[in-house]
């Protein structure tokens, strides 16, 4: 059975490990650098969770428990684990009793790989949202990446919708004139 365990960086060991599983499952342009995790580690809502299995990490994620949605922003499972089930356990352990929104992105459906991405998080219950969207920066010279939004079991309204666009504006996109998380 697997249990999510909260990363903290005074956990040195396994920070290390998550940051260094982020910088080899994701593009730069879609995580942010050194300085600026450990900076958001301190954030209010953010959190940092190592997924493991018989005492071993074998995946982390990266979200916001924010006030009216669960923003769900980095997920990965180390290369040697994919396909053994653990995404499809975490999703469910995440939404079950959830009591808000659990908002997510995906790269756009264009190849192979990111169709077949979109087509799991559907199998989990994830909804397609019809809102044109763009990742939040987590650089100053980060390039506009559209993506689509998922949200579990039914649509964002449009007004949950602006106030998720502005939670990322205020607390996620560095290039956003609105972002006040120093």
């Amino acid at each position: 059975m697997i249990a999510l365990k909260r990363i903290l960086l005074s956990d040195c060991e396994l920070y290390d490990w998550a940051v260094e599983l982020l910088k080899t499952s994701f593009p730069a342009c879609e995580r942010r650098d050194d300085a600026f995790q450990r900076q958001i580690m301190s954030h209010a809502d953010y959190r940092l969770v190592a997924i493991i299995d018989d005492g071993q990490p074998v995946g982390v994620m990266g979200y916001f428990d924010a006030p009216k949605f669960v923003y769900f922003e980095n997920f990965c499972v180390c290369p040697d684990k994919r396909n053994c089930g653990y995404g499809s356990q975490v999703l469910s352990m995440l939404t079950q009793n959830l009591n808000k929104p659990f908002v997510l992105e995906a790269e756009l459906p264009v190849d192979e790989l990111t169709k077949r991405r979109i087509a799991f998080y559907k199998r989990n219950g994830m909804t397609e949202n019809p809102y044109p969207h763009v990742q939040p920066h987590y650089r100053k010279t980060d390039s506009d990446l559209r993506l689509v939004v998922l949200t579990y079991g039914k649509q964002l309204t449009q007004a949950q919708y602006d106030a998720f666009r502005n939670y990322l504006d205020v607390n996620v996109d560095v290039k956003s004139p609105h972002y006040a998380f120093k």
